[in-house]
């Protein structure tokens, strides 16, 4: 008897675990920008970055691929995701001078809102335009 408890543990623990590694292998994921951009008044080279949802915060975080430093953290809203959505989307402006400006980040259901909002944009692309 105390055997099979044993190996009921072990199944459950098991479970518990390759659950958890899924659940948080779903809540990043890679994007790259072709481009050099700024948000908060900061330049970001262009590159790998990732994004990760903490669910504990309810915010995305924004690292570098590079060096695995989070570089910024911004709380989320809900948003719509349906399956003809991309999982990542960033959005960009660009200030007067050319530069462009991160404006929004949604991943899956979670979006951030107007990352700045200053008036001094005149369009909006997204990488890969």
């Amino acid at each position: 008897m105390r055997l099979i408890n044993w190996v009921i543990r072990i199944f459950v623990l098991t479970a518990v675990f390759v659950s958890a590694a899924v659940a948080f292998a779903q809540g990043r994921v890679g994007v790259k920008v072709p481009f050099s951009f700024e948000t908060h008044g900061k330049i970001l080279p262009a590159g790998s970055y990732e994004v990760e949802f903490d669910q504990k915060l309810y915010a995305l975080k924004l690292s570098s691929q590079i060096d695995g430093k989070v570089i910024y953290i911004w709380q989320t809203l809900a948003t719509d995701f349906g399956p003809d959505m991309s999982e990542l989307s960033l959005q960009f402006d660009h200030a007067a001078d050319g530069t462009p400006v991160l404006r929004s980040i949604r991943f899956e259901k979670w979006t951030t809102p107007v990352l700045d909002k200053r008036d001094r944009y005149f369009t909006q692309q997204t990488p890969g335009e």
